[in-house]
């Protein structure tokens, strides 16, 4: 009976698995290496949305103050307070009839999370803090648009149709301003940007502080 070589067997069977794990580290390695890729242009294209979001915040938040003197001088002007005249009177009415929204850039978000891929960014706090930004923030200026774009078609237009004369170009006839109907439309209005302005400016804060957190990922994983 032929003896057999349990050490040249065992030595067999340690190659095959010392094979089987180099094969299943290098596997690893390279899904870990297009994983940590895969995250660094994420994390590059989110910080640009979220600088191109922070842009187009500045320029609204510009318009916003202006749409917010037009609403102050319309109050002042329906409690019988001074209001410059009619061009101003007739600017200020012009305004206020239309309010562009934040169209946030969304399409690197939406495209993590439309193919489950969240889990590329790395780090499960900022992961939630980005999550955060878009689905409750840009949600919440969404609806404060909404609610000021409502608030316009329901009120604020119907009213300049049906009770606004214009007398002649850049002319009007003031004596709607004493009117009870146009004294709460305007306060109503007012009452609603200034909220609206003031969530603007937290939403700004945050996309910075977002921001500022993908990028010290981005330069951990450089």
């Amino acid at each position: 009976m032929k003896k057999i070589n349990w050490l040249d067997h065992f030595a067999n069977l340690l190659v095959v698995i010392l094979g089987i794990s180099i094969a299943f580290y290098l596997e690893s390695y390279k899904e870990e290496s297009n994983n940590l890729k895969q995250e660094v242009k994420y994390l590059e294209s989110l910080i640009s949305d979220m600088n191109a979001d922070i842009k187009a915040l500045d320029t609204l938040q510009v318009i916003n103050e202006a749409m917010l003197q037009s609403l102050a001088t319309l109050s002042r002007a329906s409690v019988g307070q001074p209001y410059g005249g009619d061009s101003v009177l007739v600017n200020s009415t012009f305004r206020i009839q239309y309010n562009p929204p934040f169209s946030p850039q969304k399409t690197t978000y939406e495209s993590l999370k439309a193919s489950g891929k969240m889990d590329l960014i790395g780090e499960f706090e900022l992961r939630n803090k980005v999550v955060e930004l878009y689905e409750q923030y840009y949600r919440g200026v969404a609806d404060w648009d909404n609610a000021i774009n409502e608030h316009v078609r329901d009120f604020v237009k119907p009213f300049y149709i049906h009770h606004v004369r214009f007398t002649g170009p850049g002319k009007l006839d003031p004596s709607f301003l004493s009117e009870d109907a146009f004294r709460n439309m305007i306060f109503s209005y007012r009452s609603i940007f200034v909220s609206k302005n003031e969530f603007y400016s937290q939403v700004s804060q945050r996309i910075s502080l977002v921001q500022e957190k993908l990028q010290a990922r981005l330069e951990a994983l450089n």
